[in-house]
């Protein structure tokens, strides 16, 4: 508590250099996440200033992606994998935040070009396909995301004090995937945007997990020798102490 205290008054000083410049300024307490064989999740604090009366709206996006998606088709009473179809630049993650429901913002087409919001989000793939086929398309992926927890459609809450101080908390679940994690805080105004910022979390595995992971991605064969040989080890002393206990 001492530490984030002491960054926080740190952070406010260098607002103070920096605001008569930017109509806006945001910064992460934390821009790196290690995962470890313990890791069971990560909160982000993400803190700001704004110097005029505005809206403040925060996006979290992933590192992209290219996915297969397969329509399910009923043959005979049977479900199996029918069309098959493409996409890449699909976010792995997406968390939004903002001081007010963005239909209040009064901002649609901001909100369209900076892919604020989920049916704002923008992929690749499937462009031969009519508009309303191609949303389908769209709408089934992001139902998935949402089921695996990889989106989120609730908005998440910023506070802005009376001096126009914002803060923001994002959390990440134990499954967060590798890679670097794109933070952007912008300040609306009558339906435009006026101030932005972008910051960066990189998450990657650490410790015993990173070993573990290299050692299973690069050297597929020693790991399964490793693999065998540690369950062969595991069974060995399980039976052991069973026929210990049991004479």
């Amino acid at each position: 508590m001492t530490k984030l205290f002491v960054l926080f008054i740190l952070f406010l000083c260098s607002i103070n250099q920096s605001i008569s410049k930017e109509k806006l300024v945001a910064e992460l307490f934390e821009s790196e996440i290690n995962i470890d064989v313990g890791f069971t999740g990560a909160t982000i604090s993400i803190f700001g200033v704004i110097d005029e009366e505005g809206d403040v709206v925060v996006t979290v996006t992933g590192p992209r992606k290219k996915i297969v998606v397969r329509k399910k088709e009923n043959v005979m009473g049977i479900w199996i994998n029918g069309i098959t179809k493409y996409f890449s630049d699909v976010p792995s993650f997406y968390y939004l935040a903002s001081n007010k429901p963005l239909e209040e913002l009064n901002a649609e087409t901001s909100l369209h070009i900076n892919q604020i919001g989920l049916n704002n989000l923008r992929f690749e793939g499937a462009e031969e396909d009519e508009i309303k086929d191609r949303t389908l398309w769209k709408n089934g992926i992001i139902k998935t995301m949402l089921k695996q927890g990889r989106y989120s459609d609730k908005i998440g809450k910023i506070n802005i004090s009376k001096n126009k101080l914002f803060k923001t908390e994002l959390y990440f679940g134990s499954d967060i995937l590798e890679g670097e994690y794109i933070v952007d805080t912008l300040l609306f105004k009558s339906g435009n945007v006026v101030g932005a910022r972008r910051s960066f979390i990189n998450v990657s595995k650490s410790g015993l997990g990173a070993k573990i992971y290299s050692l299973a991605s690069y050297s597929s064969l020693l790991y399964g020798f490793f693999a065998v040989t540690l369950a062969l080890l595991f069974g060995f002393l399980a039976n052991l102490i069973i026929r210990k206990i049991n004479a």
